[in-house]
């Protein structure tokens, strides 16, 4: 498999596009604002935050982060404020109001509604994530290989123990800290694994040192811009080429590339000047179809995906009425994977597949949906098929949707 990322900056705003084998399996577009607050850096940004109001009929509180609207903080995320709390806990005894608190925006506001937080803070790095309020190491999915994975946990536990040289041992909330460690570990050395640690340990310590001497609202961490973020989450060992749309941009990730990458930096390029970069592997194209709530099977028939704010529906039909069911059912299985990835879908989702009686061909549909995640970085949950073969499914939410992400890039910040 060849695997590109195409980044393209132009008119103040970033698109960022992973290509696997001329397939578009991922966009990301986001204004390059400059502020803490440009839209680009919202997500991920860790704020000193005072609770507004804790209503329990919503099991919820909103904290003010500073923003125009405050925060929603719901009390699976709140949990970790609470000692002893399980999953029954009730808002009411995680925080009150007046609490002073540290937490980090998952989702940036949407429309009428404010950004939604969690108290559950982590801080990224190039190969893995310092997770304060966790005490455990815990290994990116996407790291398949057994052997691979007790290699890089073991790693891990001796560089907290200074097997590396200096202890990187961060003092969490409820102990020595956790750690996950991402997909770009597959493969690491065990120094450049401690060197990035130390580092994003260093980055904990003067958070949590800026965070002493604040007064709440107050901003203390934005993630990356869009081309650095692009270039620490996405490049991997199988990446193959990094292409780079703007004379400044190229700046910015070259940069980067030097100081945190080295040993891919020969894999970045410039596009030529005269060359419009989406027009590889026709991506504008792949995007214009991503934004279609149609999608043709091979066999004639068709997905219809439809997203509200509640959930995603997807309804699977044959255009040949007496048709195979079981075969139009395991092209739709196979497509529903990458096309929720690729357009960024989370949360509910229902899919509505062709009436099937037979109970094997149940689960052979199941089996191909759940390859279909296979690499996804999302956590997802898949339910069973009911009688009407309808399958109810869970995938842990992006930041923003594809669409939501090429509107947001089409009005560029001020910033």
């Amino acid at each position: 498999m060849t695997q590109e990322l195409f980044i393209s900056v132009e008119n103040g705003a970033a698109r960022v596009a992973q290509i696997e084998d001329g397939r578009l399996t991922r966009l990301e577009a986001a204004p390059m604002g400059k502020s803490f607050a440009a839209a680009d850096r919202l997500t991920n940004a860790i704020y000193l935050g005072q609770v507004e109001r804790v209503v329990p009929r919503l099991q919820a509180a909103f904290v003010d982060i500073g923003l125009d609207r405050a925060g929603f903080l719901g009390a699976r995320e709140a949990r970790v404020l609470a000692p002893d709390a399980d999953r029954d806990t009730p808002i009411e005894d995680c925080v009150a109001d007046g609490d002073t608190v540290l937490v980090q925006v998952t989702r940036p506001p949407v429309g009428d509604k404010g950004a939604q937080l969690t108290a559950d803070v982590t801080l990224p790095g190039r190969a893995v994530v310092l997770a304060p309020c966790r005490t455990r190491i815990a290994i990116s999915r996407s790291i398949e290989n057994e052997t691979e994975r007790a290699r890089l946990a073991a790693q891990v536990a001796a560089i907290k123990e200074g097997a590396e040289g200096e202890a990187v041992d961060v003092e969490g909330m409820d102990g020595p800290a956790g750690w996950v460690i991402r997909t770009a570990a597959d493969g690491m050395a065990a120094s450049d694994m401690a060197a990035d640690m130390a580092d994003v340990a260093a980055r904990w310590e003067k958070l949590m040192g800026d965070a002493e001497n604040a007064e709440p609202p107050q901003a203390l961490f934005a993630d990356l811009g869009p081309v650095e973020r692009a270039l620490r989450d996405l490049v991997q060992a199988e990446t193959t080429r990094i292409v780079i749309e703007g004379e400044a941009a190229f700046r910015l990730a070259r940069g980067y590339m030097r100081e945190a990458l080295p040993e891919m930096a020969e894999r970045l390029e410039q596009s030529d000047a005269d060359e419009v970069l989406f027009d590889r592997h026709d991506i504008a194209g792949q995007i214009d179809k991503a934004l279609s709530p149609r999608v043709d099977l091979p066999s004639g028939g068709w997905l219809m995906i439809e997203t509200t704010e509640a959930m995603t529906t997807i309804d699977v039909n044959s255009a040949a009425h007496n048709g195979d069911a079981l075969a139009v059912n395991l092209e739709a299985a196979a497509l529903i994977g990458p096309q929720l990835r690729l357009r960024a879908l989370g949360g509910l989702v229902a899919v509505d597949f062709i009436d099937m009686t037979d109970e094997a061909a149940h689960d052979q549909v199941l089996d191909q949906l759940a390859t279909g995640f296979d690499g996804d970085r999302n956590q997802v949950r898949i339910g069973p098929m009911s009688a009407f073969c309808v399958v109810e499914m869970t995938r842990r939410r992006d930041a923003q949707t594809l669409a939501q992400a090429v509107q947001a890039s089409n009005k560029p910040t001020e910033d």
